[in-house]
């Protein structure tokens, strides 16, 4: 905003009163928590922000749009991956705890190799 739009703006609101346009404003209803954005500040090399830009422009948003959708598909991926690693650790202990019961049953005799 230029310095003649800024003091346009200040006399406006010193010789009026907004009483009667917040009368008439509307209301919207509050967002939700979990669509709130909040703003975040990041250092990068210019070279990396230079490809980000570029990355932006070929996908026809803006960096921070790309930015955002980046971290949010590496944190889907890495929650994925989390899930995996349980699973397959259950699965590992799962077996172990087969093995071991079945070694103990032919230890005691009770069950043939």
């Amino acid at each position: 905003m230029d310095a003649k739009r800024l003091e346009e703006l200040a006399d406006y609101y010193d010789t009026h009163d907004v009483a009667d346009e917040l009368g008439e404003a509307t209301g919207h209803p509050p967002v939700a928590r979990d669509d709130v954005m909040i703003v975040s500040s990041i250092r990068l090399p210019k070279a990396t922000m230079d490809r980000v830009r570029e990355a932006a422009h070929q996908e026809g948003v803006k960096p921070t749009a790309l930015m955002r959708r980046w971290i949010e598909r590496q944190l889907d991926l890495a929650e994925r991956v989390a899930v995996e690693r349980e699973s397959a650790q259950e699965e590992h202990l799962a077996l172990l705890l087969r093995l071991a019961v079945r070694q103990e049953l032919q230890d005691a005799g009770l069950r043939g190799v």
